[in-house]
């Protein structure tokens, strides 16, 4: 039933309806949900499946917040679970300055030599020259 009434796009049915599938733990038809049902109060989702214990229901927590433009939330929670990946395409997406050199600089004190590698490769267009030179520099990853 609520399957043929969620083409309504009806805010009550969209939010019970994803309850049922979290509570299933059905992410991939939550992540369709979600991405083809868009009135319902996204912001409050996303902070219930932060905690969630399953990685995949934490990957949508990002990437809802990723689609509401919360930048800094969606990278922090994709930090704690290692999801490097989309660290970095929520950090191009943004092209913010700071966010990505906020990253830059994470990859850097955490050793991660390619995610370092990968994040200027993806994000070059918005980050200084003088940053990444610094940062290469001060690593020692400007043979690598």
């Amino acid at each position: 039933y609520m399957k043929n009434v969620q083409k309504y796009n009806l805010s009550a049915v969209n939010e019970a309806f994803n309850e049922l599938l979290i509570e299933d733990e059905d992410y991939d038809a939550l992540r369709k949900s979600i991405d083809s049902f868009n009135n319902f109060n996204m912001i409050a989702l996303a902070s219930k499946l932060a905690t969630h214990e399953l990685l995949e229901f934490r990957r949508i927590s990002a990437y809802v917040y990723r689609q509401n433009k919360k930048w800094s939330a969606s990278i922090d929670l994709s930090k704690n679970d290692k999801m490097w990946k989309d660290c970095i395409d929520t950090a191009n997406e943004s092209a913010d300055a700071e966010i990505i050199e906020d990253l830059l600089r994470f990859f850097c004190d955490s050793s991660e030599k390619e995610c370092f590698c990968a994040a200027l490769y993806t994000c070059f267009t918005h980050v200084n020259p003088d940053v990444a030179l610094e940062l290469g520099w001060l690593n020692g990853y400007h043979n690598y």
